[in-house]
């Protein structure tokens, strides 16, 4: 083999182990999955009956909208019975969570969120997150009549994800124990952390629903709530009850659970 015959090859077997060597990388990268960071359940609309000091005061309605890479959740809670001559309004809550579809597998970012106890009512609350830096959060608030801005480096959610941020927790691992969130409510930043207590059963609609029961804490307070996450319907609460101390304040059953197929 002459010289020229031996460099073209030396050349031929270098492009030949480079194209095999990016076939292998490529064929190694196809197999990776990447775990996501986040799972929203179908969109739906969660009915529960809410009752207080033993008492059926009133429902709630949830409803859940994924389109177009925006997350909409939306709650009314409505007074019924006795109550509804001592309570007209009827409060309502949106969050509003910008997901892109192309962003799969990074968490969503929350835009908005207002609560409204009634027109004018010093309770009704508006906040707007802004992300001016990577790991950084603004929040700009009114409560009370009152305006406010925070800023923190957490990863921060609106009080009414919390439940949803818990399902998809449960959804990406089954056997989690334990985690914590950070919410923006009336002017601050407060830790809620969950607990897993145990594994049970619960009657609803005449069937046994396999359930993981869990204890909410909010810190520094002395509220405190246990939650039955339903294992069927994709850890969505199936009963709650808020304790104030040692008392039970107010207890929450899933009545209906409408997903929207054609979404």
């Amino acid at each position: 083999m002459d010289q020229q015959s031996a460099l073209h090859f030396i050349k031929f077997a270098a492009i030949s182990c480079v194209l095999l060597l990016s076939g292998l990388v490529f064929a190694n990268t196809a197999k990776v999955e990447v775990d996501p960071l986040f799972i929203l359940p179908p969109n739906h609309q969660s009915f529960y009956e809410v009752e207080k000091y033993g008492t059926h005061v009133g429902n709630m309605q949830n409803t859940l909208t994924y389109q177009n890479g925006v997350i909409n959740y939306s709650s009314i809670a409505q007074a019924q019975g006795l109550a509804k001559l001592f309570v007209d309004d009827e409060p309502t809550e949106l969050s509003i969570l910008d997901w892109p579809e192309s962003s799969a597998l990074t968490l969503p970012q929350q835009h908005s969120f207002n609560f409204t106890q009634a027109e004018g009512h010093k309770k009704n609350q508006q906040i707007e997150f802004k992300y001016p830096q990577s790991g950084e959060t603004l929040i700009k608030g009114r409560y009370k009549n009152k305006a406010y801005t925070l800023t923190t480096d957490k990863k921060v959610w609106s009080r009414q994800l919390l439940l949803l941020l818990i399902s998809s927790n449960f959804r990406l691992n089954p056997n989690t124990t334990s985690n914590r969130f950070f919410i923006a409510d009336k002017g601050h930043v407060y830790k809620f952390t969950y607990t897993v207590l145990a594994a049970e059963n619960i009657e609803s609609h005449g069937k046994s629903l396999p359930v993981v029961k869990i204890k909410i804490i909010k810190e520094g307070s002395k509220r405190m709530s246990y939650v039955w996450l339903s294992k069927t319907q994709y850890y969505l609460p199936l009963k709650i009850e808020h304790y104030k101390g040692e008392d039970l304040n107010l207890r929450m059953r899933l009545t209906q659970l409408k997903i929207n197929k054609d979404d």
